[in-house]
Parts: structure tokens; C-alpha cells; sequence
């Protein structure tokens, strides 16, 4: 007869509120929670210690509720679980911060544990089998040696590897949601630090948290919360160092590639003395780490200005290959002009002076700009560009593309090429975050649409990418936004002086011109008498609450005309009021495509995605960029990838759980995230409680997304506001002083040596 399998523990209960250690048994499920781990467990003790109230049962042990995340769910399994009691309206609960599994010691006990499901590739005959073979040695013997495992004839060296692999991952993944699911740590951040720190997870949550922000997901303010709840001292290194990095992130996250040495300083010790003890932080310490970021490398000095060090090198190099790419050589060729008639000629246009001197401009230079607002003939040059190189230089390799998958869309139709790429596609950049590993673009010619996109670490890695002797022409609109990356790259490149630029500012008048490029022509000149009529209109609103119900009505009626996927609304902000982009979203989803079988529908934390809901991808994956938008195709919550999306072209992407994060309703959007695209109608509030954002280049950008009518809603003070604030959006960056700079030395190298080449002519 085996011996009893379980030695309670009767000393260590106390009461309600105190912290304790008791053994239990899971018995089963009351409620869990599969996005973020929370659930609430039945489960058994026969500990003398815990709360009379509970009683016992018949089988003399008291049944309680625990509460807690990601507890193992085995039946039989037994616990020590670290926690306190609480009461709720549920009645007393045993909330748990940490657990142990305390493993079985007899061969049922061990059986029944291995054969749970808990660890892959064991199912109960195996068990059964592995059990008869190692008996109650059978823990330690996948402990310390579990090659002993292959001695069993289900056991391939395969499957070996499944099995431990599921054992430690398992064992590690319960260790680091116990300790950190509280703090709102899903589960896909969880694998992350596991895949980070491996065995040393937990370690380093309790010793060195700090180091959780070496990981993307995990914002310093969100570790430093952890660090502060483990008791951790506010001046330690760590934290010091940790928070001097953020301030610098968050900076580069707002569009800075640098800040000035005292900003930085400052605003570093005002995060890191925050609700903590004066004096427990003080200015001399931040200074003292500061100092040692610098010589570990961490930071990069230059003068005052602080970079974070791959941003330094992103601009440095980007500047030394833009001057490298304007020191070539001008190359002319008698049979342009020719090409440029017969070219004009073919196509049935007439360039004004000004397109067809682009045209020679990008022929002559290896890099070049062409810039302008919608109406100016971008496209009409474009296709002028394309047409004439390819007779100058037949059989050469032209790439055209754009920073979002739309917009490489888009160029494609418009210039009539057959394809059009993503820079992440063309550059072999997976994902926003993924690591560069160099390559060589095979084009002659490099064409790079909506060039106002593209900020400092895609330009430079672009031009890294160049081969020898690439052209690259930058199409784009300087008046726009900046990109939401760090940086301001297509005006610091125009402000440089160096770069040959063409500037298309004359808007071609037809007879049935639409009054959007007109209006956007004298939006930039600062004027506010606009042109209004059926393509342009402004529908009057005095609060949020007002608006969003005008936008409402007007996205149903407008949706009639030109279809959901060519209605859009944009705003400047994505929360902020009820004409917010996230309130906005649930308005309109509900109105467009309301709730009718649940079994159609999953939430994804505080969203809920329909089939037939249109829908953006947010990040860039393989095989979609941030940008598109699609519509959601299939949902099935019981597989794998329970969502899927059909996006233009028809391409398909489904969706796991983890990826659901990465789209968003699409319905409304920001205004930053509508760059690169065009819509038939856009619909746009602008009120005066968006002050903030009230810039003319933002209202700029707004309406040159519509290629057939908006529709502002708002207040006309508002939209005055916004058209009279032209205040130039600063951006830390030198760009153009580095261009500027290193031309100007390999100028002074090159004359010198020409001297240099004189003189020893004169010597011989």
C-alpha cells in the first residue's frame, strides 16, 4: 500500500490580511481569463490554520476560493501557495502573489502529474510506461538525467527534446506570470523574457528588474512600478541608468534624434525623484551615471547634444553617403531633350518649364528631390522620369518604392509600372523592429514615393543598401507631417542647400479642377477664405459630442456613395473625446456592423474585432505593412489563428491571438496614420479642444488624403487656428549641417589635391 502523498502544514495560517504559506489541492475552474492569466481556482487544504468560517466538508478539508494568475489548473496537483486572505463579495478569498508545485512523491501522484497535459509529448500510456521504469525516482530523473528517458521505446531522441523543452518552459513560464501577472504582464510578455533570460527569469525580476527593459513591451515606468512593489531602492544604478535611457527614448519615440545635455539631466531627475524620499535621488547621482552611460558606450556625446548611439550613427552616416551621392559627377547626355519630346509626345502631355527641368534634374544627378502639394503634377513628371531613363539607360533595373505598402500601391497604379515595394520589403525588414542585416538593393535606379515618411533609421538604412553607381530620386510633399519615426529627413536633406531640388508649386487649373488641391494650395499659403461646395465642405459643430454625431450621419451617407473602405474619418487624436479615433471606431462599428452573433466576434483586450469589420494593420510583418487596411474575412475563436484579414490585392493574413495587438478598426484614424494613403471622402473634426495638435501642417496633411471631398467638422476659429499655426515643427536633428559639413570637406580635399596635382605638373 503507498504511503500518504501529502504532510500538511497546520503552523503557518494567520489572519485575514497577513502574509502566509499553505499547502492545497486544485479541484477545478471558476473563471480564467486567457489574455492576461487572471483566474479564480476551487481549491482544497486540510490546514488547521485557515479561517473557521470556511468549515470544513465531509471529506474533513475546507474548500475555498483562490484567486491569483496563471496558477496551474491540474487536478490533484498540490500547491504551496504565498498570499494573504481577503474578503469580496464573493466571501472570503485566498489571493496568491506566488506558488510552488510541490511535487508528488508516489507513482500514482507522479503519473497522474506527468500524464496532465501540462507537459507535451506525455500522454498517460507513456507516463504509465515511464512511471513502471524509474518508479518514485522518476522526477529526478528527468531532473539530472533525462537521456534515461530514450530507455523507453515510445521515447524518441525527438521527443525527448519536446518533452524537456516543455518541462522547463512550463515550470519557467508559471515562475514568471505567478511573480508578475498582477502587474498586468500578459502572457506573449511573459514568453518574452523567457525567450530573453531563459533560466535566469525570475532571477532577474527579483534581483535585477531593470534589465526587463532591454525588451521591447517593457517601458521603464512599467518596470520601475515592478521594481518599486519588490521593495527596490530608488537610487539604485540600475534605476538610474534605466531612467536616463528612457528619457532619451521617449524623446526619440516624439520625432528627436538628440537631446541637449541639461534638458536631458533635468527631465532625469524629475522621473527618477518622483514619489520617492527627498534626497533619496539627488542631481549628483544622476550626473555621476550619466557620466558612466558615456564611457560604457551607452550614450553618445557630441558637443551638448546627447544621442542615443545607433541614432548618432544613423545620422553621421546618412549624411556622409548623401554627400558621397552629390560629389559624383554631373552626367549629361545629348539625346535627353530628344527623349524628353518624344516622351511628352507619347504621352500626350506638355510639361511646364519647371516639370521638365525636374526631369533633367534627376537625369544629371545621382540624388535628387522632387517636391510639391496634390495638383502640381508629381505623378505627370513621375511617369515622365520612368519613360526617359528607361531609353537612356535600356535594360536597367528600376525600383519603385514607398514606406507603406499603400503607398507603394499607389505608385504603382498611378505611374503605370508594374510593381511597387515596401522600403521594409525592398531592405528585407521583417517587422518595425527588426535587426538590418545589410544588403544590396539590385536596381539602378531607386525611386522612393511619399518621401516625407521616411525618418532617420530608414533612411539610412536605404542608402546604406545602394549599389555602386544608383541613382535615387525622393518624390514627396515637405509640407506634410514629418514621419512618425525620429527625425525630419526630406526637409533637413532639402534645408541642407546641397541636394538638387525641384519645387512644384503651381497647381494645374482644368475645367473641372476640384476645389481640394485649390484649398490645400492656400491652406499652405496661410490663407483662410477657402473654396466651398460639393467636394469641399464644412459642416459647423460646437463640442465633441456634437461632432461625432454629425461625423456618425455623414460617414452612413457618404459610405452609400463611395463604399466603407473609401470613407474615412481622420483625427488628430486617437483618444481625448468622444471625436477621438478609439470612440469614434466603437461608434461607428457599431453603426456599420453591429453586434449579431457573438460567436463572430473576439475581444482582443479592451476591443472587440467582427467578421466584416474594417480594419489597419498597425506594425509591418511579412507579409503586411503598417497602413493597410482590409477586412476581417473569418473568425473562429477556437482555432489557432482565429482571425483573418483580407486585404487589397486579396492577399490574406490570419491572425493568432498574440498578433491580434497588430490591427486596429479602421473606421476613423490618426492623421499621423493616414500618411501614405488617399481615400475618395475623408471626414475630419477639428475643434478647438484639439488645440494642441491645431498646426497647419496637420490640417495640410488631413485634407490631401481626399481625392474627390471632405468634409471638416467643427468650429471655423478652429480650422483658422490651425491654418494660421505655422510654427515649424522642431525636430532635434542636424541633418542638414552634417550634409553641408562633410560636402564642404571633400570639396576642400578635392581641391586640394587637383593643387596638390599642379604643383608636381609645374615640378616635372
Amino acid at each position: 500500500m503507498e504511503q500518504k502523498e501529502m504532510t500538511w502544514n497546520n503552523q503557518n495560517c494567520a489572519e485575514k490580511g497577513a502574509k502566509i504559506t499553505l499547502l492545497a489541492l486544485y479541484e477545478k475552474t471558476i473563471y480564467q481569463n486567457e489574455k492576461n492569466g487572471f483566474c479564480i481556482f476551487r481549491m482544497a487544504s486540510e490546514d488547521t490554520g485557515i479561517p473557521k468560517e470556511l468549515g470544513y466538508g465531509r471529506d474533513h478539508k475546507i474548500h475555498f476560493s483562490v484567486i491569483g494568475y496563471y496558477l496551474p489548473a491540474i487536478r490533484n496537483s498540490m500547491l504551496a501557495l504565498t498570499g494573504a486572505w481577503e474578503n469580496s463579495r464573493y466571501g472570503l478569498q485566498f489571493h496568491v502573489d506566488s506558488y510552488t508545485e510541490v511535487l508528488p512523491k508516489t507513482k500514482s501522484g507522479i503519473a497522474a502529474y506527468l500524464s496532465s497535459g501540462l507537459i507535451k509529448g506525455i500522454g498517460k500510456a507513456t507516463a504509465d510506461l515511464i512511471v513502471a521504469r524509474f518508479g518514485t525516482d522518476t522526477l529526478d530523473v528527468i531532473e539530472k538525467e533525462p537521456k534515461r528517458l530514450l530507455e523507453i521505446k515510445r521515447i524518441s531522441e525527438k521527443r525527448l527534446e519536446q518533452i524537456l523543452d516543455s518541462y522547463a518552459g512550463s515550470k519557467s513560464m508559471q515562475e514568471i506570470m505567478t511573480f508578475l501577472g498582477a502587474y498586468g504582464v500578459t502572457l506573449n510578455k511573459a514568453k518574452k523574457i523567457q525567450e530573453h533570460f531563459g533560466s535566469r527569469s525570475v532571477d532577474v525580476i527579483q534581483h535585477s528588474p531593470y534589465l526587463l527593459c532591454e525588451i521591447s513591451g517593457f517601458g521603464f515606468k512599467t518596470v520601475d512600478q515592478i521594481a518599486r512593489n519588490i521593495n527596490f531602492l530608488p537610487a539604485d544604478p540600475l534605476r538610474l541608468e534605466n531612467g536616463i535611457l528612457f528619457i532619451l527614448e521617449e524623446a526619440k519615440d516624439g520625432g528627436d534624434l538628440f537631446l541637449m545635455q541639461d534638458i536631458l539631466l533635468e527631465q532625469a531627475y524629475v522621473l527618477l525623484s518622483e514619489a520617492v524620499p527627498k534626497g533619496e535621488v539627488t542631481e549628483t547621482m544622476i550626473k555621476n551615471t550619466f557620466s558612466d552611460l558615456c564611457a560604457y558606450g551607452k550614450l553618445y556625446v557630441d558637443g551638448e547634444r546627447i544621442y542615443l548611439p545607433q541614432f548618432f550613427h544613423f545620422e553621421e552616416q546618412t549624411a556622409k553617403i548623401t554627400a558621397k551621392l552629390l560629389s559624383a559627377k554631373k552626367r549629361h547626355s545629348a539625346k535627353l531633350e530628344q527623349h524628353l519630346k518624344e516622351v511628352q509626345k507619347e504621352n500626350g502631355v506638355l510639361l511646364s518649364e519647371k516639370q521638365a527641368e525636374a526631369v533633367r534634374m534627376c537625369m544629371e544627378n545621382r540624388f535628387s528631390i522632387i517636391t510639391g502639394g496634390p495638383g502640381t503634377g508629381k505623378t505627370t513628371v513621375l511617369k515622365s522620369i520612368l519613360a526617359v531613363y528607361q531609353r537612356l539607360h535600356p535594360g536597367k533595373d528600376i525600383l519603385l518604392a514607398a514606406p507603406t505598402g499603400r503607398a507603394a500601391r499607389k505608385m504603382a497604379e498611378s505611374t503605370g509600372f508594374p510593381y511597387a515595394s515596401t522600403l521594409h520589403a525592398a531592405l528585407n525588414l521583417t517587422s518595425d523592429t527588426a535587426d538590418y542585416e545589410e544588403v544590396i538593393i539590385p536596381a539602378d535606379f531607386v525611386v522612393v514615393d511619399e518621401a516625407s515618411m521616411v525618418d532617420m533609421r530608414l533612411a539610412y538604412y536605404l542608402l546604406h543598401s545602394l549599389g555602386t553607381g544608383t541613382k535615387v530620386l525622393f518624390v514627396g510633399d515637405a509640407n506634410q507631417l514629418p514621419s512618425v519615426g525620429a527625425g525630419n529627413v526630406l526637409n533637413e536633406m532639402i534645408a541642407s542647400g546641397i541636394v538638387p531640388v525641384t519645387v512644384l508649386d503651381m497647381v494645374f487649373r482644368q475645367k473641372n479642377t476640384s476645389r481640394i488641391p485649390l484649398n490645400a494650395q492656400s491652406i499652405q499659403m496661410g490663407e483662410t477664405k477657402l473654396l466651398y461646395g460639393d467636394d469641399f465642405q464644412f459642416l459647423p459643430a460646437e463640442n465633441a459630442a456634437e461632432a461625432a454625431e454629425i461625423i456618425k450621419s455623414e460617414f452612413l451617407k457618404q459610405t452609400s456613395i463611395y463604399g466603407v473602405e473609401h470613407t474615412q474619418v481622420l483625427t488628430p487624436f486617437r483618444v481625448k473625446s468622444d471625436a477621438g479615433a478609439v470612440m469614434l471606431n466603437l461608434a461607428l462599428q457599431d453603426m456599420i456592423n453591429p453586434s449579431v452573433n457573438k460567436r463572430l466576434e473576439i475581444s482582443s483586450g479592451n476591443r472587440t474585432i467582427r467578421y466584416r469589420d474594417k480594419v489597419m494593420q498597425t506594425k509591418n510583418m511579412e507579409t503586411v505593412s503598417n497602413g493597410d487596411i482590409g477586412f476581417v474575412s473569418m473568425v473562429d475563436k477556437d482555432a489557432d489563428f482565429p482571425v483573418t484579414v483580407t486585404f487589397s490585392d486579396n492577399r490574406i493574413k490570419e491572425y493568432s491571438m498574440d498578433e491580434l495587438g497588430s490591427i486596429d478598426l479602421a473606421y476613423a484614424t490618426t492623421i499621423h496614420k493616414s500618411q501614405g494613403s488617399e481615400f475618395d471622402c475623408v471626414i475630419i473634426p477639428v475643434l478647438s479642444m484639439f488645440y494642441v495638435m491645431l498646426q497647419r501642417a496637420l490640417i495640410y496633411t488631413a485634407i490631401t488624403r481626399a481625392k474627390k471631398k471632405v468634409i471638416l467638422v467643427g468650429q471655423k476659429r478652429a480650422l483658422f487656428t490651425a491654418v494660421h499655426r505655422n510654427d515649424t515643427i522642431q525636430r532635434n536633428t542636424i541633418l542638414s549641417k552634417r550634409i553641408r559639413d562633410v560636402f564642404e570637406k571633400m570639396k576642400q580635399k578635392e581641391q586640394k589635391a587637383v593643387k596638390q596635382e599642379e604643383v608636381e605638373q609645374l615640378t616635372l
